[in-house]
């Protein structure tokens, strides 16, 4: 049986999911200010709900960004944490991917566009094919201008209809206006731990636990800069 905790704080959400085989126990709620005061409490939740501990885990997992430079902070240094104490590897998960097959599973569209407001009038961007519940990227996520998103979704999908999702979208209306008849949007525009928690799961079948500190967040600016837990008190 496997059972993966996964956690999420990258956006206004906050949210945890226990994965057991398919079976998911899941928290969430929308406290922009309340990440470090409510996740805990969530894992302790979801865990009792279950009657595990920590040890009885295979892996932990985490909403790795992009997103708020706080919230994404957040997320992996306290998966870090736990992984670590438990002696658990760590699956980091691409919440605009998380994002994407949370819509996918809503609409059944086949190919998503996730879009996160990155604040300084630029959006996290990604564009994904999805097949078998499984979001691949079309091509590398990035920060960029709204006005070059469009012509990224333009140039990737060429004309193909596909479902939006992300605080983005509302944000920026040329990213919808600009595909009108083309583009439907997702009901639900945050990231959750649910995703993260079956993506992670399929990264754990595959073998692709890592060591917590090599997890690092994603932040797709440059001038960002992070430790790795071994670092963070030299």
């Amino acid at each position: 049986m496997t059972r993966i905790l996964a956690i999420d704080a990258a956006t206004e959400g906050c949210s945890v999911a226990l994965y057991q085989d398919g079976k998911i126990e899941a928290v969430r709620s929308v406290s922009p200010q309340g990440h470090t005061r409510l996740l805990l409490p969530y894992i302790d939740d979801v865990l009792k709900k279950s009657g595990l501990r920590l040890s009885d885990l295979d892996a932990v997992a985490c909403g790795r960004g992009p997103g708020s430079f706080t919230g994404v902070r957040i997320s992996v240094s306290m998966a870090q944490a736990l992984a670590f104490g438990a002696e658990k590897p760590l699956i980091g998960i691409v919440d605009l991917e998380a994002m994407a097959l949370r819509a996918h599973k809503e609409t059944g569209s086949q190919y998503v566009v996730s879009a996160i407001d990155a604040r300084m009038g630029e959006v996290y961007l990604g564009i994904y094919e999805i097949s078998e519940n499984v979001p691949k990227a079309m091509i590398p996520e990035a920060v960029t201008a709204p006005e070059k998103a469009v012509e990224l979704i333009r140039g990737t999908l060429s004309g193909k209809k596909f479902t939006s999702v992300g605080t983005g979208f509302g944000t920026y209306p040329v990213l919808s206006e600009s595909f009108a008849g083309y583009v439907s949007p997702a009901s639900d525009n945050l990231p959750d731990a649910v995703e993260i928690a079956e993506l992670a799961a399929g990264a754990f079948a595959a073998g692709r636990g890592e060591e917590p500190e090599n997890v690092l967040p994603v932040y797709l600016r440059d001038n960002v800069s992070w430790k790795k837990v071994s670092e963070q008190h030299a």
